[in-house]
Parts: C-alpha cells; sequence; structure tokens
C-alpha cells in the first residue's frame, strides 16, 4: 500500500515536468558530462588592503628590466620614496627587483591623444634637454617636436653602449611636448630616449645627462651611490680612545655613546655629569689614561678598567664633529669622528639595539 501511494503522488509531478527535461538524452555510462565553467571570486587577499599600487589613481604598470631599480622607476616623481612605493607593491627587497615581474609606478608623462597619420614617416626634427648637467636636487626639461604616428619619452642604462629597449607598457607622449624631471635620487649619467613610430619604420634619438649630488657624503663612503636627502649636521663633540673602544659626547643632545670593539655595540647614556663633582680616583698604569667628568662617571658605572672598554689610550679630545642620516627612514646614521674618520651608526630605538662600524679614516 506504501509503495502504491507514493507512485500516486509522483506521477502528477512527472506530468508536469518541462517537455525540455523530458526530452533530455540520457547519460551514456561511463561518458563525461560537459560541464560549463563560470570564474568565481576567490577569497579575499588581505594584502589587496596594504599593496595598493594597482589600484591608486594615477598609478601604471611597468615591467622589470634587467638592472632597473625602484629609484629609476621614480625619477621625477617627488612625492614617494622607494620605501612607500615598495611597500604599495608588496615588494620583498627594494634593492632586488625581480625581472619580468609587474609594479605599478606614478606615471610620469601623459597619455594625451596624438596628432599622426599611421602611414606618416617618423621624424625627430628637434630633441634637446634645458641642460646636460644637473644636481640631484635640479630638473631638466626635455622639449621635442617630431611626427609619426607613436611617440615614447623613457629612460636607458646611462652607459651609451648598454642596449636601451622601450618599456613594454611605456605610455605614449605627444609629437611635440616637453616633460620636466627632478628629484633623481642618484649621480651618475643619465640617458633619456625618444623613440617615434610610424609607416612601419622607428626612428630614435638619445640625451646623457650627468647627475651630481647637491650635498656630500660623510668622508669616501664607498659603495654608496645614493645622493644624501640632507647636508651633514654640525654639532661639537668629545671624543676619548680606549683599549676596547671609544666614548663620544654630543654637545646639542648632552648624550655619551659608549662603542666597544669586540661587539661592535653602542650604549647611549645622558650625561648627568654635574660641574664639581669629583672625577674616579683610579690611578692608571703608564701609558694609560682614566676618563674624568662625564665619561669617567660613565666609565665607572660600567665597570671601570674592568669593563669592555678597558683603560683609556689618551685624553679626552674636544673636535667639530657632525651626523648625516643615511636616508629620512634609515635607523643609520653617518658621524664625523676627528679626522677623517667616519662610523655608521644604527640604533633602533623601541628594542635596545645599537651597532657600529667604522666606514672611513
Amino acid at each position: 500500500m506504501r509503495i502504491r501511494h507514493i507512485i500516486a503522488v509522483l506521477l502528477p509531478l512527472l506530468v508536469t515536468l518541462p517537455a525540455g527535461a523530458q526530452e533530455a538524452t540520457p547519460a551514456v555510462p561511463g561518458a563525461v558530462t560537459p560541464q560549463v565553467v563560470t570564474a568565481t571570486p576567490g577569497p579575499d587577499d588581505p594584502r589587496l588592503n596594504i599593496c595598493t599600487a594597482p589600484t591608486l589613481d594615477g598609478f601604471v604598470p611597468h615591467i622589470i628590466r634587467p638592472g632597473e631599480r625602484l629609484a629609476d622607476l621614480l625619477t621625477g616623481v617627488p612625492n614617494i620614496s622607494v620605501t612607500q612605493l615598495a611597500a604599495l607593491n608588496c615588494l620583498d627587497d627594494p634593492a632586488a627587483l625581480p625581472v619580468g615581474a609587474v609594479v605599478w609606478v606614478p606615471a610620469a608623462g601623459s597619455s594625451m591623444a596624438l596628432i599622426g597619420e599611421a602611414d606618416s614617416e617618423p621624424e625627430i626634427m628637434n630633441f634637446e634637454a634645458s641642460d646636460l648637467a644637473v644636481q640631484n636636487q635640479g630638473e631638466i626639461t626635455f622639449t621635442w617636436e617630431a611626427q609619426g604616428a607613436k611617440a615614447y619619452f623613457y629612460a636607458c642604462p646611462g652607459d651609451p653602449n648598454s642596449e636601451c629597449r622601450r618599456p613594454p607598457l611605456a605610455m605614449n607622449v605627444p609629437l611635440t611636448g616637453e616633460i620636466t624631471i627632478s628629484n633623481f635620487r642618484y649621480a651618475g649619467l643619465k640617458r633619456f630616449r625618444l623613440e617615434v613610430r610610424g609607416a612601419g619604420d622607428t626612428v630614435t634619438e638619445d640625451i646623457t645627462i650627468e647627475v651630481t649630488c647637491s650635498q656630500r657624503w660623510l668622508g669616501p663612503v664607498t659603495g654608496f651611490s645614493a645622493c644624501p636627502q640632507s647636508p651633514p649636521l654640525a654639532v661639537f663633540a668629545a671624543w676619548q680612545p680606549f683599549e676596547g673602544g671609544i666614548m663620544l659626547w654630543f654637545s646639542d643632545t648632552r648624550e655619551i655613546w659608549v662603542m666597544t670593539n669586540a661587539d661592535h655595540r653602542v650604549q647611549v647614556f645622558p650625561d648627568t655629569f654635574v660641574e664639581g663633582e669629583p672625577d674616579p680616583l683610579i690611578t692608571a698604569p703608564e701609558d694609560r689614561y682614566t676618563p674624568v667628568r662625564g665619561f669617567g662617571r660613565v666609565w665607572a658605572a660600567l665597570g671601570g678598567e674592568d669593563s669592555p672598554l678597558g683603560w683609556a689610550l689618551a685624553e679626552e679630545t674636544g673636535f667639530d664633529s657632525a651626523r648625516q642620516p643615511v636616508g629620512s627612514r634609515s635607523y643609520t646614521t653617518f658621524i664625523q669622528g676627528p679626522g677623517d674618520t667616519v662610523y655608521a651608526v644604527t640604533l633602533i630605538p623601541q628594542i635596545g639595539v645599537g651597532l657600529w662600524t667604522p666606514v672611513a679614516g
């Protein structure tokens, strides 16, 4: 009875099924039925909340070529730093760009519509720069007049013997126009190319300019080609050498820096010495010295002759020093020592890390 009841219920439903469904070809055993595939959005990627370069107005894609640096891609863009651009593109190492990868950079030129016929013979009638030498904080204006179908303006390797290819995603520029470039980050030769295409042919012309740093680095710092963003800050200081390191005192901050040789460690102490306080009553051996005043107070607190500094090798000396940050966001500062000596000191405040090394002198 139960089976008859089920059949009685199903019969009206079978009768009312759509004709198309009734006429569907029955599945063949072992055959694969084609499936309609539709794209579905993947899970939310949290990186898009931080790495926003692909979504920013005025940013355009750029395919990395061999030898390119982020600073080169920012030539002529004054309002964003290399660190910011790396963060916006989720780059692991701003100094090592993966060739072939796409990064989004601020557009340096205009994508204005071009005037010209596709069959026009390409020709560059004029291409010149306002100057052939510039300081890194200055600017150069390039002007040109050409005819053809399309024109491109882009940077090339500074070496004139190096191959230069137009970036795959380079934007068009007007056939007659100008571009002003400033905020160069590296000294050296910079080469710029105007390329005009038309009638199945291409003509190019290059201009090479020389960039020098507006500010000087402290000492002959080898291998650091980026120009400093600020000049050295002059400050009066005191210096004293020890068996195991040095002490520095700065007049503007009234801080005493203890820099030990064995571990390259830097410790910074406030100078709490008050005029009239006694100096350490410890007699140094021959050819050695007992530090006095603020140096003596910190030296005694660290253990005196048993500290990593040991005995002083000479009396303290006052001199004209200077400090210069390596970059606007860097933890490292160059410090002028006596004579031609320059130290690189890296201080990370919240975690109390301080390291130093001599880089000149």
